[in-house]
C-alpha cells in the first residue's frame, strides 16, 4: 500500500469542478493506494506564464514543509512542472511532474508526439520545446499548438473544449505526422475520454500519466538520488527573517529615548 501526495500548484478556490477531478484521480488510482490532495493556500489559480511559477513554487515548498511526509511518492498536478526538481531535494520520496511524465509516456507509444495545449499557440509552442529540449527528447517532438481558450475556461462548455481538441490533435496528425498526442494541462483530465475517442492514435493525458508514474515509483521503492543533482539544500544560509529598515531603527532609538 502505497500514499501519493498530489499537490496542485494552484489556489484551488478558483476551480468550481474540484470535485470532478478527484474523482479522476481515485477511478485512476489503484486498489491499495491513499490519495493525498493539497492546493497552495496562495497564489494564482492557473499557471499560464512564468511570472504564475514564480508566485507558486514558495507555497508549493511550503506544503511539503508543512506536510512533513507520510507520503510515498509526490505528484505535482500542472503540465508545468512547478517546483519538481527542488522538491525533489526535500521530499526524499520519487517526484514527478505532468510534462516530464507524459513526454516520457509518448516515447513508449510512438516516434513523434505533439502536445496541445490551452491557450495561444505561440505561447504552447515555445514553452513546450523548452521543455522539450530540457528533457533532451526534442527530436521526437513535432509540434506544440493551443487552442486559445484560457486555462481557466477549459470547463465552461466541456464539448467545445473537446471538440477543439480534437480538431487541433487531427490536425497535428495529419500536418506533423504526430502518432501520439500529448494534452498539454491537467485542466483537461474531464474531457480525455472523449477526444481520445476520436482521435486515431494514442492520447496521453498528463493527470493520470502523472499519477501512475508517481504510484509506479513508489511501489518499485524507487527515488532520486540524494546526490549531485539532487542533493539536500543547505538551509543554514537561508535569511528567514528581514533585518529591520533603516525607518525600523530610527523608531526603536526613538521609543527607546535619549542615550
Amino acid at each position: 500500500m502505497s500514499t501519493v501526495l498530489v499537490i496542485d500548484p494552484v489556489a484551488m478556490d478558483a476551480w468550481e469542478r474540484k470535485e470532478e477531478y478527484q474523482d479522476y484521480l481515485d477511478r485512476v488510482k489503484g486498489p491499495e493506494t491513499t490519495v493525498r490532495t493539497v492546493s497552495i493556500a496562495r497564489g494564482p489559480g492557473s499557471i499560464e506564464t512564468f511570472y504564475d511559477v514564480a508566485f507558486a513554487v514558495p507555497e508549493i515548498l511550503q506544503v511539503i514543509e508543512d506536510q512533513g511526509g507520510g507520503y510515498d511518492a509526490v505528484m505535482v498536478n500542472c503540465f508545468a512542472d512547478p517546483g519538481v526538481c527542488a522538491i525533489r531535494q526535500i521530499a526524499g520520496v520519487p517526484v514527478v511532474g505532468a510534462a516530464e511524465a507524459s513526454m516520457s509516456l509518448a516515447l513508449l507509444l510512438g516516434q513523434r508526439f505533439a502536445v496541445v495545449s490551452p491557450g495561444s499557440s505561440a505561447a504552447a509552442a515555445g514553452w513546450t520545446e523548452m521543455q522539450a529540449r530540457a528533457m533532451g527528447v526534442e527530436r521526437r517532438f513535432a509540434a506544440a499548438v493551443g487552442i486559445d481558450i484560457p486555462v481557466l475556461r477549459l470547463n465552461d462548455d466541456p464539448h467545445v473544449t473537446a471538440r477543439l481538441l480534437i480538431e487541433t490533435a487531427q490536425g497535428l496528425v495529419e500536418s506533423r505526422g504526430a502518432d501520439v498526442i500529448v494534452l498539454g494541462c491537467t485542466g483537461m483530465a474531464i474531457v480525455a475520454d472523449e477526444v481520445r475517442a476520436a482521435l486515431p492514435v494514442p492520447l496521453v493525458e498528463p493527470m493520470a500519466a502523472a499519477f501512475k508514474m508517481a504510484e509506479t515509483l513508489a511501489e518499485l521503492g524507487l527515488h532520486h538520488a540524494q546526490t549531485g543533482l539532487y542533493m539536500p539544500p543547505d538551509k543554514t544560509k537561508f535569511v528567514w527573517e528581514a533585518p529591520p529598515s533603516a525607518d525600523d531603527k530610527s523608531a526603536e532609538s526613538s521609543a527607546l529615548g535619549p542615550p
